[in-house]
């Protein structure tokens, strides 16, 4: 499973204060009335019904993707047939009743959570389309709730959030960050210097976190072993090798030492490498990979030379 753009939009959770009006007639007639009525339009609690229904069965499916992010699977097929189930019958329904109040942004609102289903959550591709889905779903989902005065979805609200944190948790690449299985690196800022045996080394600094639970980890190593230190030339791609710098510093040595010592888990450190450029031109690039899940690849990050 890749990681996706991170979801920071979640359902509006503001509840609305207010009361349906519950007062009835003595009249036969007047019951009478009302029901002939209820049989030719959708009463606010039938509205209210589909509205929960509608979005119970999407958080379900939230649910579910955050239990797949977190066992690496990726069948979804389960959670998305049954939210298919639940939301066929309310576009059914909402269907025979299109010309009443309320219906046509009811209708609409099932249909965001139905498409965001089949395509986004069970594809597990959560890209700008989808998250601008969600947005809208949420707007409407306001609007909906003001005018029948129904109740936030906070199962939903909950489960979407749970999915975000699964998913910002994820391994992948993000700007300057490599998040692997068990660590997490940042790229802080970079620099040149003359390499010993002429030419030009490019100093990396970078923050290393161990987000594992009971492993005890080497920056460096990590480095080396999760980041690909690439350049192209006019001719070629390059491999870059491990830089040697004609000169040293204080700051320098404590950077190189802590990213040589063991790190405990949930601690962070800061960081230096070196790495020998191939010339002077071209940017330097990254292929991140996750050493502890069969070297999957995460992303690839572009670093632009200093004086460039």
């Amino acid at each position: 499973m890749k990681k996706g753009l991170i979801l920071g939009i979640t359902l509006l959770s503001l509840g609305l204060a207010g009361c349906a009006n519950t007062s009835t007639s003595s009249s036969s007639q007047n019951n009478s009335d009302t029901n002939k009525t209820a049989a030719k339009h959708l009463t606010n609690k039938q509205i209210t019904a589909i509205y929960n229904t509608t979005m119970n069965a999407e958080a379900d499916v939230w649910s579910k993707l955050t239990d797949s992010i977190k066992s690496n699977d990726n069948e979804m097929s389960d959670a998305v047939n049954s939210a298919d189930t639940v939301l066929t019958k309310n576009e059914a329904t909402l269907k025979q009743h299109k010309s009443e109040d309320g219906v046509s942004d009811m209708s609409k609102l099932v249909q965001y959570s139905h498409t965001l289903i089949d395509d986004y959550l069970g594809q597990l591709k959560l890209d700008k389309k989808g998250n601008s889905l969600i947005s809208k779903e949420a707007l409407l989902s306001q609007k909906i709730r003001k005018q029948f005065n129904i109740s936030a979805p906070t199962k939903l609200d909950t489960a979407i959030k749970s999915a975000t944190k699964a998913i910002n948790a994820m391994p992948g690449v993000s700007g300057k960050t490599i998040q692997t299985t068990n660590y997490t690196i940042t790229i802080t800022s970079t620099e040149t210097t003359p390499h010993f045996e002429g030419g030009t080394d490019l100093i990396v600094y970078y923050t290393f976190k161990n987000t594992s639970k009971n492993k005890n980890i080497e920056p460096t190593e990590s480095l080396i072993e999760g980041a690909h230190f690439t350049q192209e030339s006019k001719t070629s791609i390059n491999d870059l090798d491990l830089g040697n710098p004609s000169k040293d510093s204080g700051e320098w040595s404590s950077l190189e030492k802590a990213a040589s010592q063991k790190v405990k888990p949930g601690a962070e450190v800061k960081c230096m490498g070196s790495y020998e450029l191939d010339n002077n031109e071209y940017p330097v690039k990254i292929q991140a990979t996750d050493p502890d899940n069969n070297d999957a690849k995460l992303g690839t990050i572009t670093l632009d030379l200093p004086n460039n």
